[in-house]
């Protein structure tokens, strides 16, 4: 597993107009409660109302599980003070959705775990945002490279993802080391496949050429102790 870098401290202030992308965890989560909260509404309209995961439909508009603790990492896309793009990264050392939730995806097959390689989650980008002709918009953009730069920030070999098989092909092609680990098969009515993909000196500057951009965009902010009484982790549903 590569060192982890030493993290930068970005002011996560961005222009109208312009797409911030944070990382949020352990050690941040308390300064950010509000985007959050932000963030589990614009999931729950993503994968509730958007695509009908009505298993995940909760009566107060929040796509919060138990997976979202103090151990996950968040990847935020914000654009004018609301949440543009998503993603969850769980680590593999833990319960996770390919251990926990749908194993049967595997169909028996043993999916890589360890320290390195985190479980990729939730990833969606609004709608609204997307160009859907070229697919290089900023938020689209923004959505790659801050699962790339997070996964560089944290160290990881790789990623343990689970999607529609088309998608597969479009992390292949851009820079990602991509290993099926099962056959497409089917869950609640929709195809799926998992899949490994790991990380390679040419993921990030393959990123970067693609979408054009030269620099990173992830604000990981400095380490720092939770103020006294703050929160220790998110508020779940009852």
């Amino acid at each position: 597993m590569a060192p982890l870098p030493s993290s930068r401290q970005i002011s996560p202030v961005a222009r109208e107009g312009e797409v911030m992308l944070l990382l949020i965890d352990c050690h941040n989560h308390h300064r950010h409660g509000a985007l959050l909260e932000k963030a589990y509404r614009f999931r729950h309209r993503h994968f509730v109302d958007r695509l009908k995961w009505e298993a995940l439909r909760k009566p107060d508009g929040r796509e919060i599980d138990q997976f979202d603790g103090p151990d996950c990492v968040h990847v935020i896309g914000v654009e004018n003070d609301e949440v543009a793009s998503y993603v969850r990264l769980l680590p593999t050392t833990r319960p996770h959705l390919q251990s926990h939730v749908y194993p049967e995806i595997l169909q028996g097959a043993q999916a890589p775990t360890g320290p390195g390689i985190y479980e990729w989650t939730r990833g969606s980008v609004d709608p609204n945002k997307r160009d859907g002709s070229t697919g290089i918009d900023r938020t689209t953009a923004g959505f790659w490279l801050g699962v790339a730069e997070a996964a560089e920030h944290l160290g990881l070999d790789g990623l343990l993802v689970q999607s529609h098989p088309m998608m597969m092909g479009r992390i292949l092609e851009l820079g990602w080391q991509v290993k099926p680990l099962a056959l497409p098969t089917t869950y609640d009515g929709a195809p799926i496949v998992s899949y490994y993909a790991g990380m390679s000196p040419k993921t990030l500057p393959k990123l970067r050429a693609t979408f054009g951009i030269s620099h990173p965009l992830l604000v990981i902010e400095d380490r720092a102790p939770a103020a006294p009484g703050a929160p220790t982790r998110p508020r779940y549903p009852s």
